[in-house]
């Protein structure tokens, strides 16, 4: 079980126009609802744990933040011993309500008794088996605003999917006040 933020279709469906136009490999692509931003550890899921994880997602408050994806990245990383190479959409800096929004999350774990040992940063991984290493992506910015907290849990044998256990909204952005224009009558 996981704590995670989808992308809603609109954003998803820009992604894969962004794939398609690099011409990757989509027969090693994660299935696109599966594509996601991670926001805690994973855990087992036990009855004991799914209900400590529940109550936590009931309790995270936490307000939308938006991420800008700008770019497409690989990675090797170490799976099941040996090296694959991961491919993930990336978000152009850190913003201070993403942080938020990890501090949000791993509180409400940690009132539940549960640790989260792992930082996370702003991204979605496309694809865990990628054929190749990448060189540079071409694509256009992409605003994707984490408006949602979702509990999945992750299984169903070979086509490895999430099912929603648990959803909760995120705080509305409060207007910025430096865009407000008085007048005076």
């Amino acid at each position: 079980m996981i704590f995670v933020a989808k992308p809603p279709p609109e954003v998803a469906a820009a992604m894969w126009r962004t794939v398609a136009r690099n011409g990757l490999d989509s027969s090693t692509l994660s299935p696109q609802d599966n594509w996601h931003q991670t926001l805690s550890d994973r855990y087992g899921d036990t009855p004991e744990v799914r209900q400590k994880m529940l109550r936590a997602g009931a309790c995270v408050r936490a307000q939308a933040c938006t991420l800008v994806l700008n770019r497409i990245r690989d990675g090797v990383h170490k799976e099941q011993g040996k090296n694959t190479i991961h491919w993930s959409f990336r978000a152009r800096g850190r913003p201070h309500c993403f942080d938020a929004l990890l501090v949000a999350v791993r509180q409400a774990l940690y009132e539940e008794g549960l640790a989260t040992e792992t930082g996370h940063t702003p991204h979605s991984t496309i694809s865990y088996w990628a054929p190749t290493r990448l060189g540079p992506t071409r694509m256009d910015p992409i605003a994707w605003t984490l408006d949602e907290l979702l509990l999945v849990v992750g299984g169903n044998g070979k086509s490895y999917s999430y099912e929603t256990i648990g959803r909760w909204p995120l705080q509305p952005v409060p207007p910025d006040p430096s865009n407000t224009q008085l007048r005076l009558f």
